[in-house]
């Protein structure tokens, strides 16, 4: 097989299943995941190479895990952009802003990007955590709008969406864009 036939072979697509995250105190991630997002411990164990302390945790049985968190972070360096955690409604991401402001979870932002509607928190390290929910439109992104679902309706949130988004250049359903994203990826696949 000559380099050109390896570099154009068609490449099996993969899918994302887990994330480590450097941590200060990984039990104490653990509470907070537990708590807040369903999750279980899987595991705990010591590093072979470094000796850190190592907590598996999933929200899946067919995962061993999809966070790993360890206590490999350092003052001064970040641990990471955000983990995101994606519901099933704007109703559910509601109960969530709720109640992550009576336990005085750090509610960092509030964004209405149009194609989903968002609440990012503040882990006990200060990691960015993106709760959301797909809307049923797609705008062009970056896009957002303040607001506020610790005292805003749902119907109130939905209906400004609604309006808002459809004003935009390129609005159209999450179906819509769904088709031409497949379409795409499929075209990426057959092309290699």
């Amino acid at each position: 097989m000559t380099l050109l036939e390896i570099i154009t072979m068609p490449l099996p697509q993969g899918r994302f299943r887990h994330i480590g995250v450097p941590a200060f105190d990984p039990d104490e991630l653990g509470k907070f995941y537990t708590r807040w997002f369903g999750f279980v411990v899987s595991d705990t164990g010591s590093g072979k190479s470094d000796n850190a302390r190592v907590v598996f945790m999933t929200g899946s049985p067919d995962e061993h895990h999809q966070i790993a968190f360890a206590n490999l972070r350092r003052e001064g360096h970040p641990a990471m952009q955000q983990i995101s955690f994606v519901y099933d409604s704007l109703e559910e991401l509601k109960t969530m802003a709720v109640e992550f402001h009576k336990a005085g979870v750090p509610i960092l932002q509030q964004k209405d990007h149009g194609n989903t509607w968002s609440v990012y928190v503040s882990d006990p390290e200060g990691n960015r955590v993106e709760c959301y929910a797909p809307s049923p439109w797609y705008v062009q992104q970056p896009t957002w709008w303040e607001m506020d679902l610790v005292t805003e309706s749902v119907e109130e949130v939905f209906a400004r969406t609604e309006d808002k988004a459809r004003s935009l250049p390129g609005f159209c359903s999450r179906e819509e864009w769904q088709a031409r994203i497949s379409a795409g990826v499929k075209a990426n696949l057959e092309a290699f």
